[in-house]
C-alpha cells in the first residue's frame, strides 16, 4: 500500500479531486457557462440591493415640528413695540341721584327746627312737626319731587298743600303750610319736581311770613332737614 506521502499517491489523488468537481461542467459550453455566471452575478446584486431599494421607495412619514411659545419680558416688550395695544378708555361718568330738591333755596334762614320748642304763639305747638324757612313773603314754593296733591287735614296750617310721593320704594308725604291764601294748587293736581305749588305767606297759626315744611313717612313726621340732606344730590336751581 502506497504511503500517504508517496508522490504517486498525491498525483492520483489530485487528479481525482480535479476531475470530480469539474465533471458537472464538462457538458456545458464556455459560452453558456459565461452567460450563466453573469446572470448569477446580476441576480446576487439584485437580491443584495432589494431591501435597500424597497426601503427607499416607501413613503416617508411626515415630520411635524411643534411650535413653542416662551413668554419673557424681552419678547413682550418687543411685541408691544411692534404692535402696541390701545390702553386708553373712554371716560364714563355715572351719576346716581334721587330726583328731589329743596322747596325754597337751602340758603334761606331757618327760624325753627324740628322737635321740641317753646310755643311761639298761643295756638302754636311745642312739638314742632317740621322746619320753618323765612325766604320772604311771596317767595315761590316748589314741589320737592314728582307726585300728586292729596287731601290730608292739618290743624293750624292755614292755606297749605300736601303732596304724596313714591320715593325709594316708600310712600312719602311732603307738607307746605302758611301759604298766601289762594296761591296753593288744588287737590288732585299732578306735580313734578320743581313745580311752583304756592307762595310764602302767613295764614293759619303764624307769627310772620314763613314756610312750614314737613316730611311724613307713612304716618310719622320725621326731621325734614336731616331727611332732605340725605336725598338731595343736585345743586339748587330755583
Amino acid at each position: 500500500m502506497p504511503h500517504p506521502l508517496h508522490p504517486a499517491t498525491r498525483a492520483s489523488d489530485l487528479r481525482a479531486a480535479h476531475h470530480l468537481p469539474l465533471g458537472i461542467f464538462r457538458g456545458i459550453s464556455r459560452r453558456r457557462l459565461a452567460v450563466g455566471t453573469v446572470a448569477l452575478s446580476m441576480a446576487l446584486i439584485v437580491v443584495h440591493d432589494l431591501p435597500a431599494s424597497a426601503t427607499a421607495i416607501e413613503p416617508a412619514e411626515p415630520t411635524v415640528v411643534g411650535q413653542q411659545l416662551t413668554l419673557s419680558a424681552a419678547n413682550l416688550a418687543q411685541s408691544e413695540a411692534a404692535l402696541p395695544l390701545p390702553t386708553e378708555r373712554d371716560d364714563i361718568a355715572l351719576s346716581y341721584y334721587t330726583p328731589i330738591q329743596w322747596p325754597v333755596a337751602p340758603t334761606s334762614p331757618i327760624t325753627s327746627l324740628f322737635g321740641y320748642r317753646s310755643a311761639p304763639c298761643a295756638g302754636c305747638s311745642t312739638q314742632h312737626s317740621g322746619i320753618d324757612f323765612t325766604p320772604g313773603y311771596g317767595t315761590a314754593i316748589h314741589a320737592i319731587a314728582d307726585g300728586v296733591v292729596v287731601s290730608r287735614p292739618m290743624e293750624g296750617w292755614g292755606s297749605y298743600v300736601v303732596i304724596q310721593h313714591e320715593i325709594d320704594g316708600q310712600i312719602v308725604y311732603s307738607g307746605y303750610a302758611h301759604m298766601i291764601s289762594g296761591s296753593n294748587v288744588p287737590v288732585g293736581t299732578v306735580v313734578h319736581r320743581g313745580d311752583v305749588i304756592g307762595r310764602v305767606g302767613s295764614t293759619g297759626e303764624s307769627t310772620g311770613a314763613h314756610l312750614h315744611f314737613s316730611i311724613i313717612v307713612g304716618d310719622t313726621f320725621v326731621d325734614p332737614l336731616s331727611w332732605m340732606r340725605t336725598k338731595v344730590t343736585e345743586a339748587w336751581v330755583g
